[in-house]
C-alpha cells in the first residue's frame, strides 16, 4: 500500500484502493474508491468530500440495487440485513 501521511488534497479526485492515509486532508475531494485494493484511513479530516463507487465497487451497488428493486420483499430484507450487519460493532 501507498502511504500518504499529512497530505492536504483540495479540489482533486482521491483514488483510494491501495492507499494508507493518515493524518491527511480532504477539502471538496471526489473520493473513488473501486474495490480493488485496500483502505486505510486513519484520524484523516473531510470537508464537503463526494465519495464515488467505480469498477467493482460500483458493480455490487448496482447488483444491490437491482436486488432491492427487482426482487420484491425477499430482495429488500436481504439487503436491510446487510446494512444491520455493517453496523455491528
Amino acid at each position: 500500500m501507498i502511504k500518504n501521511i499529512r497530505n492536504h488534497y483540495e479540489n482533486t479526485r482521491v483514488p483510494l484502493d491501495n492507499n494508507e492515509f493518515s493524518d491527511c486532508t480532504f477539502v471538496n475531494c471526489i473520493m473513488e474508491y473501486g474495490g480493488t485494493g485496500p483502505v486505510s484511513m486513519v484520524n484523516c479530516k473531510f470537508n464537503n468530500p463526494q465519495w464515488v463507487f467505480v469498477g467493482p465497487a460500483g458493480n455490487t451497488l448496482q447488483f444491490m440495487r437491482a436486488m432491492y428493486q427487482g426482487m420484491g420483499e425477499v430482495g429488500k430484507q436481504l439487503i436491510e440485513k446487510t446494512f444491520e450487519n455493517i453496523k455491528l460493532p
